[in-house]
């Protein structure tokens, strides 16, 4: 999903010095270590190739180490595993294909190599996808969304109208077909193509109706699952490994071209804004949902999409009210965090409350919930 979009020079010298405390390696053992730790043995093998050989790898290296803001929350290094796996898509090389597919890991020795290779030789088509924000659009996250509508219907279930901000190519818009379990809880299509099922901690969610009776997006920059190449560009940003993943991906692009998501192209504060002045009517939810979004976004367009709440929340009525549903990194990195504010013009006025830590792609949830 994208926001926004600094454009950046990513022109570097053909060679620079490897710094004695090199920030890019750092990161890609951070990387690593992060996929050891979500049991990711693959993705953690391809950092650890990564960190031994990108030093040595020219423009791609230099691009990274000078990288003008934080890499962690720009997604850079999962910006470069997506150009990766695309080469690999693309049959480029052999042994990145088998790393990405379901074939024996590549031994140290020659994945190292595959990656010397590649790095040197596809450096510009390497830089290419650096140069712009992640599309990850993962639907597993859906899940947490479905879960913080039963929560906020546990003592009204009024009908829901959602908008999420950051869309890409819209398939979390498709939440009422896709099956979802959360715990001992079954809701919307049960037998969709798509079921989210994540590993359930912690307290149940209510069980109940969920009707919703719109759902559309917006993206600085979206994606069109009717065009190959976008299908491409959204399968390129799945981890090695992740084969489970991929296919539920497959699952709802294939919905999303029988029931084309709507996703606008806009600045989310300022379409948002367009949005909190259209009527709402009676008795309807309207929700506002974000996924691994605001880390992509500027300090002052996160304040204005702040601003656009406060001022749509000050009208918010007891049979008109405004939610906010968020899953996102907490500040220090340590955790992600889903959030839900309301208002309603009654007891709700945007008090932002834990409901609950979630993994980063939906694998498991761990509920704590508003009561």
């Amino acid at each position: 999903m994208s926001l926004l979009f600094n454009s950046r020079d990513l022109a570097v010298p053909a060679r620079s010095r490897v710094p004695q405390h090199s920030r890019a390696v750092r990161q890609l053992q951070i990387e690593a270590a992060k996929a050891h730790g979500f049991g990711k043995p693959r993705a953690a093998a391809l950092m650890e190739a990564l960190a031994r050989v990108l030093p040595q790898a020219g423009a791609v290296f230099a691009a990274i180490e000078e990288w003008p803001c934080d890499l962690a929350s720009d997604g850079v290094i999962f910006r470069l595993n997506a150009g990766l796996h695309a080469l690999a898509m693309a049959g480029e090389s052999g042994v990145l294909a088998a790393l990405y597919g379901e074939s024996a890991m590549p031994p140290p020795a020659a994945l190292d190599a595959a990656l010397e290779r590649v790095l040197a030789q596809r450096a510009e088509a390497l830089l290419g996808w650096l140069s712009h924000p992640t599309q990850t659009n993962e639907v597993a996250r859906v899940a947490g969304l479905v879960a913080a509508l039963l929560e906020l219907g546990r003592k009204d279930a009024l009908p829901c109208e959602v908008l999420e901000l950051g869309a890409s190519a819209g398939l979390n818009l498709n939440l009422a077909h896709y099956g979802v379990r959360l715990g001992d809880v079954t809701a919307c299509a049960a037998a969709s193509a798509v079921m989210l099922a994540p590993e359930w901690r912690g307290r149940d969610v209510p069980a109940g109706p969920l009707a919703i009776t719109s759902a559309r997006g917006v993206d600085l920059h979206p994606l069109d699952v009717s065009d190959e190449e976008d299908r491409r560009s959204l399968q390129a940003y799945v981890w090695p490994g992740e084969s489970a993943r991929a296919a539920r991906l497959d699952a709802a692009i294939g919905i999303a071209l029988a029931h084309p998501p709507r996703v606008d192209t806009g600045l989310a504060s300022a379409w948002l804004l367009q949005r909190f002045a259209e009527p709402q009517p009676a008795g309807t939810r309207r929700v506002v949902f974000h996924s691994m979004v605001l880390q992509y976004a500027s300090p002052a367009e996160r304040e204005a999409i702040d601003l656009a709440f406060a001022l749509a929340g000050a009208r918010a009525e007891p049979d008109r009210p405004l939610a906010r549903v968020s899953i996102e990194w907490r500040a220090d990195r340590g955790a992600v965090e889903l959030r839900i504010a309301q208002w309603d013009g009654a007891g709700h006025r945007g008090e932002s409350r834990l409901a609950a830590l979630c993994h980063p792609y939906g694998e498991w949830i761990d509920w704590r919930g508003l009561a």
